[in-house]
């Protein structure tokens, strides 16, 4: 038998677990001991639409978190781009992704309380675009 799902307010998918154990850290960093040509990449999420009842995807998004206090600047924001940009293959393999999917690759800053949304276009690569969290909401609707 399967258990019911848990919903959201909204009669999404809500969070299904109780603790917060990171499932898949064996395997993570079991993988980071393998040879260096062996690369795994994770995309945080994908968001999803339907249309006329076939699935689409419309945006590869990589997540950030900035704590409550902290104050986002420019410079802050940079470093952000840099880490993803320089850190690594990170910005590459979203765009790679995004790209296979027909769609664009973002990166998106949020305050811990999901108040505030701070979104960068790692496809295009233009300025960051701010929003509070119905604004976000709309921002993703439009994709």
């Amino acid at each position: 038998m399967i258990p019911d799902k848990k919903l959201s307010d909204s009669g999404a998918k809500a969070y299904q677990r109780s603790d917060e154990e990171w499932r898949i850290k064996p395997y993570s960093e079991w993988h980071r001991t393998l040879n260096r040509s062996l690369m795994a990449v994770d995309v945080d999420f994908i968001e999803w639409r339907y249309r006329n009842g076939e699935l689409f995807a419309v945006g590869v998004m990589e997540i950030t978190r900035v704590d409550l206090g902290i104050n986002v600047t420019q410079a802050y924001l940079d470093a952000i781009i840099a880490r993803y940009e320089s850190g690594g293959v990170q910005a590459q393999v979203a765009r790679k992704v995004a790209q296979a999917l027909g769609t664009k690759a973002y990166i998106v800053l949020f305050r811990e309380d999901c108040s505030r949304f701070a979104v960068y276009n790692l496809t295009d690569r233009g300025s960051w675009q701010f929003f509070d969290a119905l604004a976000m909401e709309v921002f993703l609707s439009q994709l």
